[in-house]
């Protein structure tokens, strides 16, 4: 990754704090973290940090008391059922504080001090240099929940993406060594999966492309999908603080561990120099009514990074609906322009289609499951070797799960009448 070179172009001339979140790069004692902090108010530091060995976020909260020369802020320490007590109003009034911290800003934007447990029996040196900067929402909380939320809306908020440039702190997380798995091939181009040892979940890189045109806009796309099961992840682990959300009733919970995505199964399922898939696949829970079990499939273009628009390659499939709105007029150039904004799906003739050629199976669940209605509702579709399409049903809720399933996979040479002009562009097969 290139996290050193993006950030460089991050550093900002305006006075420290003013209305950034700032991340910085250093040591406690003799452990590497990742520090974001920000400023509530003058001569207060709130923020979160991380060990590079752990990944997980620990809360830094403001401290009552404001130093002349030094500024300090108060490290929280896990919740259990008797230290995190919620009040009537649902919040923690008193988390439980393992460490005092105590930094000084220097004029080179470095940060030095220390770090003492409550207890005063020993004190660690802190030393920290900025390495990225990002600009909070106006409505940002300046807490270290606020902090992390307002990366959570980078997910979703339109217009906005997960990226070095716009979450710095977690991309600087993801700077570990990853272990290499063995090189693989599909259809003459090859590919590997690596493993941050921290979250144990594999995931692919591209080594090459068959045709010898350049990787690297794809891999940037895995790099940041990686990071963002990652954070998930993280995040996960953190919140067995209260300043993440933790309380006596939570802390039974899976809040401190990872959520099961150390279980999650990645698998890349289709690579040419023009489009590229995976499914990501697992049962995770961290905390809430219920797992959340899910097959996924991501589409992306290979030779741009950007999420690939199905239309390219079906006249049927078309966007239903703009996030957070009505159903409503839905300009289809406009939407194929801004992919995630909106809701897609097959239109009649593809569902009938896919209903009229699905594979045989057990009708009996097909009835129970009513799956043409899943079929017009949850229609997803995916490419596979040989320049074939999968059909299949996905984004079923907790309560439906059970009834995803594979429908057929056909040739796209053999569905003619399915097609957009455009497919050729991308399966030269077809021309």
């Amino acid at each position: 990754m290139r996290l050193a070179l993006l950030t460089t172009l991050l550093l900002a001339t305006t006075p420290a704090f003013a209305l950034d979140a700032i991340t910085y790069t250093g040591t406690l004692g003799d452990h590497e973290i990742v520090v974001e902090l920000a400023a509530p108010g003058p001569n207060q530091l709130t923020g979160r940090y991380s060990y590079m060995a752990k990944g997980g976020d620990i809360p830094l909260d403001v401290n009552g008391s404001v130093g002349t020369s030094a500024i300090t802020m108060l490290e929280e320490a896990p919740c259990t059922e008797t230290t995190c007590v919620q009040n009537e109003q649902g919040d923690v009034e008193k988390p439980p504080i393992g460490g005092i911290w105590s930094v000084t800003l220097s004029g080179d934007g470095t940060l030095a001090g220390d770090w003492t447990p409550m207890d005063k029996s020993k004190s660690l040196p802190i030393t920290l240099t900025e390495i990225g900067r990002r600009t909070l929402p106006d409505d940002t909380e300046i807490t270290p929940y606020g902090l992390r939320d307002s990366t959570f809306e980078l997910f979703y908020s339109e217009g906005t993406m997960f990226a070095p440039h716009t979450a710095p702190y977690e991309f600087a997380k993801m700077e570990v060594v990853m272990a290499e798995g063995a090189t693989e091939t599909l259809e003459g181009s090859t590919f590997h999966y690596v493993t941050d040892p921290r979250t144990k979940f594999p995931f692919p890189r591209i080594l090459s492309l068959s045709d010898g045109s350049l990787i690297q806009q794809a891999n940037e796309a895995l790099e940041r999908r990686h990071a963002a099961l990652s954070f998930f992840a993280f995040d996960c682990m953190a919140q067995v603080y209260a300043g993440f959300g933790a309380n006596e009733y939570s802390t039974g919970m899976n809040a401190g561990t990872l959520g099961q995505y150390d279980e999650e199964n990645v698998v890349l399922s289709y690579l040419s120099p023009t489009v590229l898939n995976w499914v990501e696949s697992g049962s995770t829970y961290c905390t809430g009514a219920h797992p959340n079990n899910h097959s996924d499939t991501y589409i992306v273009d290979t030779g741009t990074g950007e999420p690939f628009a199905l239309a390219n390659v079906f006249k049927g499939w078309v966007a239903t609906a703009r996030v957070g709105d009505a159903d409503g007029e839905i300009d289809q150039q406009a939407a194929r322009r801004a992919l995630q904004d909106y809701y897609w799906n097959a239109d009649r003739d593809s569902v009938d289609y896919a209903i009229a050629n699905r594979a045989p199976g057990d009708d009996d669940l097909y009835q129970a499951c009513e799956t043409d209605d899943l079929i017009a509702s949850n229609s997803a579709l995916r490419f596979v070797p040989g320049d074939r399409v999968l059909f299949t049903i996905e984004g079923l809720p907790h309560v439906s799960f059970a009834c995803s399933r594979d429908l057929l996979t056909v040739k796209l040479s053999d569905i003619p009448e399915l097609l957009a002009p455009t497919a050729k562009d991308y399966f030269p097969s077809l021309k």
